[in-house]
């Protein structure tokens, strides 16, 4: 009916946010790919959306065209004020719509389409509601309020209008009110929503809103995975990678990578490639990886680009091409991928297929550690010390090796506890550098064990003189 038209396009805008926001900390568990996943073309997990055009945007009315009327615009306006009058809510809310997008002879007036709201929604009309929401949200007709805005989608939302419903997750949880957010994700998954599903998977996988096991989530993930969710396949692999909310099964993993590749997810064809070059749930094959890893970095995907550059750099599955890994390096890297900016930082730091550049070294591999990948981390700091691409600047080695080593990198345990105990760069303290040496050594750094070794001596050596 031309009355939803409205609403029709503002689910549209609610489905892709929601699909949009679902880019959880949770997708990138235990799989080796740099920064989040970046893909140049449309993501996947939103290609089965609808896109609209300029003239359907929410708020901006449908523009008049001599093209034949459409059935709906032949509507009886006396009809619909007569029954309007006699306190038909629909009828109501059909009007509203007819003076909002100006159809059917009308002639576009949104003040008139929102007391015509007002009046349905004061009825119970949830459409209504929701409609009043979008008047308010976007100033037509009434002074524009995002407070007012809100609360009407709110009343939409409780009478269960699950365009609304959608509308106040993504509200919600744009202000981190996981929550509420999580409220009408649910009553949304309840009713079968399979994007929702996975939305309020995700939630409970990150601890957003609820204390719900992980379990539950698997649970919502299988059942939007047998319907065909490819981004639910997808995150229900990482669960049975990682043994999250259900047993490790690296079979099950590889199946639903394998579906979600076949139907074109550059993400779950990345992890594929992976699976095939490690080993992992499949026959270990190479040459299969790289196939993958291609059909992902073809699709614009940062992650594969990076993996499909470190077979050129290794001449894995692939004959060693240095100047191909380090354009892939460089694809990757100008979408902000951390190992892609890393990787091609230390591509100029040696002048593997590209000029040797100590200074263009300093600027990707700082991009890559602003991102705070540990490894960038470790570097910067290094370069940092020795001045390589930029001043000597022993305070920020130590900065740059106390975030490395949070991670538990053991290079930049052993670096602090060395910079700790000669005191460059920060104070002196025996004993902060003795931990950071016992932490690395934990991990198997020789240099941190020899170094224990050596502190051990020369506390010996001191006691005894103190005798």
């Amino acid at each position: 009916m031309g009355y939803k038209h409205i609403t029709a396009t503002v689910l549209r805008l609610a489905a892709v946010c929601i699909l949009l926001s679902s880019a959880c900390l949770f997708g990138a568990w235990y799989w080796p790919f740099g920064g989040r996943p970046k893909i140049k073309s449309v993501p996947s997990e939103a290609k089965s959306e609808p896109t609209f055009g300029a003239d359907e945007q929410p708020g901006i009315p449908r523009q008049k065209t001599k093209t034949t009327p459409r059935k709906e615009d032949t509507v009886s306006v006396e009809r619909l004020e007569k029954l309007a009058k006699e306190g038909n809510h629909q009828a109501m809310l059909a009007l509203g719509d007819l003076y909002f997008t100006g159809r059917a002879k009308v002639k576009q007036n949104y003040r008139k389409a929102v007391q015509w709201f007002e009046k349905a929604a004061e009825l119970g009309n949830g459409q209504a509601m929701f409609n009043l929401g979008l008047c308010y949200d976007g100033g037509f007709g009434v002074n524009k309020s995002l407070d007012q805005a809100r609360q009407w989608y709110v009343k939409a939302a409780d009478v269960g209008v699950p365009e609304a419903q959608m509308k106040v997750a993504v509200i919600a949880e744009d202000e981190g009110d996981y929550v509420q957010a999580m409220k009408y994700l649910r009553q949304l998954a309840d009713a079968g929503n399979t994007t929702c599903m996975r939305k309020v998977a995700l939630f409970i996988l990150n601890g957003l809103g609820t204390s719900a096991p992980a379990s539950e989530a698997v649970s919502l993930l299988s059942q939007a995975a047998l319907q065909g969710d490819i981004r639910a396949q997808v995150r229900l692999a990482d669960c049975y990678q990682r043994g999250v909310g259900i047993e490790r099964d690296y079979n099950e993993m590889f199946s639903w990578l394998n579906m979600a590749a076949q139907d074109g997810d550059p993400e779950a064809q990345a992890k594929l490639g992976y699976c095939y070059q490690t080993g992992m749930g499949a026959v270990r094959n190479t040459d299969v990886a790289v196939t993958w890893y291609a059909t992902a970095a073809k699709a614009g995907y940062a992650p594969a680009l990076v993996a499909l550059a470190t077979c050129y750099r290794d001449g894995a599955g692939v004959a060693r091409d240095l100047a191909k890994a380090a354009e892939y390096y460089r694809q990757a890297a100008d979408q902000g991928d951390s190992l892609g900016e890393y990787n091609l930082g230390m591509a100029y730091l040696e002048g593997r297929a590209v000029p040797k550049s100590a200074a263009e070294a300093w600027r990707w591999i700082e991009r890559s550690a602003r991102q705070a990948y540990a490894p960038a981390e470790l570097r910067l700091g290094m370069m940092y010390e020795e001045g390589v691409g930029t001043a000597v600047d022993l305070a920020a080695a130590v900065g740059w090796y106390r975030r490395a080593a949070a991670q538990a990198e053991p290079e930049a345990l052993f670096k602090l506890g060395m910079c700790l105990l000669q005191g460059r760069g920060t104070p002196p303290d025996r004993q902060a550098a003795r931990d950071s040496f016992v932490q690395a050594a934990s991990l198997g750094h020789r240099g941190a064990l020899a170094a224990l070794e050596q502190l051990a001596v020369s506390a010996k050596a001191t006691a005894q003189s103190e005798k």
